[in-house]
């Protein structure tokens, strides 16, 4: 019933600072921007490739609840956007399972509804089915098709949900939302059991990870933070040109060429800091094989 993953929304104090540096950092221009004045808030959409969006919002009152995020949590995610084709059916049964949602007016573009965070493993969502003929994507203005300009990212591929419980969280995600788990693994440079779940279109993907230590950071991020938007991934195209890229940026970052266990699983990563991002914790992937499009997901889940 979720389609694909569109767009993820990150809260920041400055709304121009923060378009520096997306498009320092990572070639993303702005492509449209608009007051939220209903929510108490600015936004820039920018492209991240492929149809796929990053917002950045800058809370505008002090009385919102993306303010009270801000000042609680500090700069950091703070929404998941999914496009559905199944609207109607979508909300009948989140209601039926007790589920806590707002359904919003129509725009005349597209319809949509948030989900609060405490039914998501604190990660606050927003459904959406576009209604407009002439626009694929109404929330990222009316002209980003026609736009030339190209970021270094390829697309939003996926982005993780810390959790405290993998097996309850699991089940949660396939009961409400009818998506699956492909692959089940941990990986013991960064402490973490994950599962990956494709999304309906089988071009983006949920991940829930659980830290598999008490004394690990992301243990450390679970226990001040909570359970929530942990890590957004990108597909990019070449991994030894973005390392020197972000190299000549004085970017904060890691690669996986340095990470002696990180072999063999069929992609290049580098890893840019949140304290370089916003509060972003980023990460950035080459698929190296030619035979699957996102090995993250497993060895078969393109297959069906």
């Amino acid at each position: 019933m979720l389609e694909r993953l569109q767009q993820v929304a990150f809260l920041v104090k400055d709304l121009e600072e923060g378009k520096e540096l997306y498009r320092r950092h990572l070639g993303m221009e702005i492509c449209h921007s608009e007051d939220l004045s209903n929510y108490g808030l600015l936004n820039a959409v920018l492209s991240a490739g492929n149809g796929t969006f990053i917002e950045l919002l800058q809370p505008t009152s002090a009385d919102s609840s993306a303010a009270r995020y801000l000042e609680r949590r500090g700069e950091a995610p703070y929404m998941l956007i999914f496009e559905t084709s199944e609207y109607d059916r979508l909300i009948r049964h989140l209601k039926s399972l007790g589920v806590r949602l707002s359904e919003e007016p129509s725009t005349g573009d597209y319809r949509h509804a948030f989900i609060h965070p405490s039914s998501t493993n604190g990660a606050f969502l927003e459904v959406i089915e576009v209604t407009a003929s002439n626009n694929p994507w109404p929330p990222a203005g009316p002209d980003w098709q026609s736009l030339e300009h190209k970021p270094l990212t390829k697309q939003i591929r996926q982005t993780a949900v810390l959790v405290r419980d993998l097996d309850e969280a699991i089940k949660r995600w396939e009961k409400m939302f009818g998506i699956t788990a492909t692959k089940r693994f941990q990986v013991s440079f960064t402490d973490l059991e994950i599962a990956v779940l494709p999304l309906g279109g089988k071009d983006t993907f949920i991940e829930l990870a659980q830290p598999t230590g008490s004394d690990v950071p992301s243990a450390r991020f679970l226990e001040r933070y909570g359970e929530g938007i942990y890590l957004t991934i990108y597909e990019i195209e070449d991994s030894l040109v973005m390392d020197d890229y972000l190299k000549g940026q004085d970017a904060r970052y890691t690669s996986s060429r340095t990470t002696s266990n990180y072999v063999n699983l069929g992609f290049n990563s580098i890893w840019l800091h949140p304290a370089g991002m916003k509060g972003a914790f980023t990460q950035l992937s080459q698929v190296l094989v030619d035979d699957n499009p996102w090995p993250p997901a497993g060895d078969t889940w393109h297959l069906d």
